[in-house]
């Protein structure tokens, strides 16, 4: 694992250098959507600074899951979310990488569910995980209450 340094601020942040010197940030943010089931939902974003993701490094998995990790462990009942970012079209990609990071790292205390969303209008298909302890949330409450909020979402664009 990489040796990381956190940041307190308006949001926690967390970054780290790996062997290669290639910098990665790793922040949670609080989100607020005004409904009482998601009080305690989070963003999680990770990406690495300078665009230069040549090297495949392995101690990149294991510091970015080490920190979301504990994350919950400090924060043990929030809904942790990810959108994976589709500005260069490699949206599938990053799931696709998410997943496999989530069973390298996952045990039964938690769940995640995948969701994809598409506008309308565009032609781009978005893709949102959500990762939950099961102790504190029902996997059919949170997959209800997420299609719920992006049908609101839907009709409110």
């Amino acid at each position: 694992m990489c040796q990381y340094i956190q940041e307190e601020g308006l949001y926690p942040l967390f970054y780290f250098t790996t062997k290669h010197g290639l910098e990665y940030f790793v922040s949670f943010h609080k989100m607020d959507f005004d409904s009482i089931f998601f009080e305690k939902l989070y963003s999680v974003d990770f990406y690495e600074a300078n665009n230069q993701k040549f090297f495949n490094d392995p101690l990149i998995e294991i510091t970015t899951t080490n920190i979301i990790n504990n994350y919950f462990k400090d924060n043990p009942d929030i809904i942790l979310n990810y959108v994976f970012d589709s500005v260069d079209f490699k949206q599938n990609f990053r799931q696709k990488l998410f997943d496999k990071w989530y069973k390298n790292t996952s045990n039964n205390e938690f769940s995640k569910v995948n969701f994809q969303y598409k506008l309308e209008h565009e032609k781009m298909i978005y893709h949102l995980s959500f990762i939950f302890k099961t102790e504190f949330y029902n996997l059919h409450e949170i997959v209800e209450e997420v299609n719920s909020l992006l049908k609101e979402f839907s009709n409110f664009k």
